[in-house]
């Protein structure tokens, strides 16, 4: 799925950003309906054509949002923070803090866009009616807009993984099977069949001579495919996350150095030497701070010799920390969202660990090569919950 946009506006405390695809989608859809679409349904001039297509454009992507939002509404309505929506070239994703805790709720969640789609489409070309219909330039524009979220609406409620239809599929397979995991493999699985399905369907309207529908068709088959894959892998690195805490993952062992040892020492003795990112810095058993590969750039190297390590150190009471016992699944969001390469592990107050992002790589491959699987069958199992973190890249 998309990653982060640009921020345009906020929604009921949800952030609206604008995906960089999506620009491109604005320009085709302006220019395939200045050059073709108005110029077949009524006369006028050049100007007008490109000025009601740029509208036309913007309104389709009003409408996706009101797709969204319907999303939006409904998970927040059953208790489900929308932190944003993200808007891109083809469609949008709302943005859910976590995965719905129940199969009813994922049903509804996911039908809400479609429906809303649907209805926006009716009461769009009922508008066209009333401006004239086709051959007028208000009533041409409506239609268009019909048809567009008719077609939104019908494409979404396929059952191919990640669109709105693939998570209805998976709302049933869980409610049958009583396993969310199950159910998003069935409907990861069905994704992947359907993203090949259309890019076969492009690869023969590119055979028959149709290159816009042809590439068009593959690039959306292409997506679907990836997303669908994508989500199995996210289900597979769940299973085993939701088995753990952050201390499995933590390092037992970690450099400490007093915080009168000067940089230069840190640096030769630990971070060339020894292949370490960062160390903690201790006055005896008490920890006072850790310093980081990034801290180092604080101060000119010519004077790293005479520069004590507590100096440009983060303060212990700066430094992100994690319980020993939280589960693992909120240590992904830390090292990620807030970039952090090592994160203290602290259990009664006292540093116990430290998990690298290296090491927590590492044993997440690991665990999930010896095997995790899924509940027994008939186990009414909740499906691992996704925190969200800072998204402060200066965060320690």
């Amino acid at each position: 799925m998309p990653g982060r946009g640009l921020r345009i506006a906020t929604i009921g405390g949800i952030a609206i950003e604008i995906h960089p695809s999506w620009f491109l989608i604005l320009g085709l859809v302006t220019y395939l309906l200045a050059a073709g679409f108005f110029p077949d349904r009524y006369e006028g001039s050049v100007a007008g054509y490109w000025l009601l297509g740029a509208a036309a454009a913007v309104l389709v992507f009003v409408t996706v949002l009101l797709h969204e939002l319907a999303h939006a509404v409904v998970a927040i309505r059953r208790g489900l923070d929308v932190p944003r929506i993200t808007l891109f070239i083809f469609g949008g994703v709302s943005h859910l803090a976590r995965q719905p805790r129940s199969a009813g709720e994922e049903f509804f969640i996911a039908a809400a866009g479609p429906a809303a789609s649907l209805v926006i489409a009716l009461l769009i070309f009922g508008a066209s009616r009333l401006a004239g219909g086709g051959n007028a330039p208000f009533g041409a524009m409506f239609e268009y807009l019909a048809f567009v979220n008719l077609i939104l609406a019908v494409f979404n409620i396929l059952p191919g993984f990640p669109l709105d239809g693939g998570r209805v599929l998976r709302a049933i397979a869980w409610k049958r099977t009583r396993s969310f995991r199950k159910a998003t493999r069935i409907a990861a699985g069905t994704g992947e069949m359907f993203g090949w399905a259309v890019i076969a369907s492009g690869a023969v309207f590119l055979f028959l001579g149709q290159w816009v529908a042809g590439i068009w068709a593959i690039m959306i088959g292409w997506f679907l495919l990836g997303a669908a894959r994508g989500e199995a892998n996210s289900m597979r690195v769940d299973t085993v996350i939701n088995r753990l805490t952050a201390r499995d993952l933590m390092h037992r062992t970690f450099v400490e150095v007093p915080p009168g040892m000067s940089i230069q020492e840190v640096v030769d003795e630990h971070m060339i030497g020894g292949g370490e990112r960062s160390v903690v810095v201790a006055n005896d058993d008490y920890v006072v701070g850790i310093l980081t590969v990034s801290d180092l750039g604080r101060v000119p190297r010519s004077e790293w010799a005479t520069t004590p390590a507590q100096r440009i150190m983060t303060p212990r009471a700066e430094v992100v920390t994690i319980a020993a016992d939280a589960p693992a699944a909120d240590v992904m969001p830390l090292l990620a969202q807030r970039r952090l390469n090592q994160l203290p592990v602290i259990d009664e107050g006292r540093m116990i660990g430290i998990i690298t992002r290296r090491e927590f790589l590492d044993r997440l491959q690991i665990a999930e090569e010896l095997g995790q699987g899924d509940s027994p069958d008939g186990e009414a199992e909740l499906p691992p919950i996704r925190t969200s973190g800072s998204d402060d890249p200066d965060a320690r």
